[in-house]
């Protein structure tokens, strides 16, 4: 594997895992402040 193609796929690797992470950090802020008000009512 030549040295474009290596810089290429550490491109989408690193595209893919900052979305991933934006994904889990949208997720947990959203279903954060769901679950908050269930805790209230206990």
């Amino acid at each position: 594997m030549d040295l474009g193609a290596y810089f290429t796929t550490l491109q989408y690797i690193l595209m893919g895992a900052t979305f991933v992470a934006l994904v889990l950090i949208f997720l947990y802020v959203y279903y954060g402040k769901e679950e908050e008000q269930p805790t209230e009512k206990t």
